[in-house]
């Protein structure tokens, strides 16, 4: 994982895709799986755990109060990561409370939804060399495929050099060893749908590599 010190309010309500999977790891107020303080309400609690992408400007503009509620941290160039509790095809920011709940420690929150994610995300992306992919589900949860650094390091290790573009949370292009013509192209299509996104993430290009994501500079 490209984070290694993990080993393994505001409140909006927006519709959401089914979230379908396993279940997430047990886990203790530690943060541990299996911890014998598990129990049915903290394992429910955990599983809606999620996070989603979001542009900075999503922070900017909430009030001084809201900000200081909001779970987030950086993740990109201008990408923060907002933590959520998805309950039943809805979603709103995820709170301390909701930790608490949970048995999650901050601390060890990230490693819960990178789990949830990857069980509700059960379609890998894949794509063929010199070529761009088009995820079709359009889920809502599409951009949060990102944070999933162990599908991208197998993709890479399969088809070489890996660049995405993400312009809105349920939008997200993959090109496989791309052309400099190609990545042109990409690039252009993201800067002007970027900016009609009802929820916009980047209007920058991506590329995988053993740091995690690094933004391209623009063609």
């Amino acid at each position: 994982m490209s984070w290694r010190n993990i080993a393994s309010g505001f409140c909006m309500v927006l519709a959401l895709a089914g979230c379908a999977g396993q279940h997430a790891p047990a886990a203790e107020a530690s943060g541990q799986p299996g911890g014998p303080l598990e129990n049915s309400n903290q394992k429910a609690a955990r599983a809606r755990l999620r996070a989603v992408i979001r542009d900075q400007s999503f922070l900017d503009h909430l009030s001084a109060s809201v900000r200081a509620n909001t779970i987030s941290e950086p993740f990109s160039g201008r990408m923060v990561i907002l933590y959520m509790v998805d309950d039943r095809g809805a979603a709103r920011g995820a709170q301390a409370a909701d930790l608490v709940e949970s048995g999650v420690t901050r601390d060890a929150l990230r490693a819960v939804v990178e789990w949830n994610l990857a069980s509700a995300l059960v379609d890998r992306v894949s794509c063929k060399s010199h070529s761009v992919t088009e995820t079709p589900r359009h889920n809502y949860y599409e951009s949060s495929r990102l944070l999933l650094d162990q599908q991208w390091t197998d993709l890479a290790a399969q088809v070489g050099t890996v660049v995405v573009a993400v312009p809105s949370n349920d939008t997200l292009f993959v090109a496989c060893n791309p052309t400099p013509d190609t990545v042109q192209k990409l690039s252009v299509v993201v800067q002007n749908s970027y900016p009609q996104a009802a929820r916009p993430v980047s209007p920058s290009l991506l590329t995988w590599g053993k740091d995690g994501w690094q933004e391209l500079p623009v063609p």
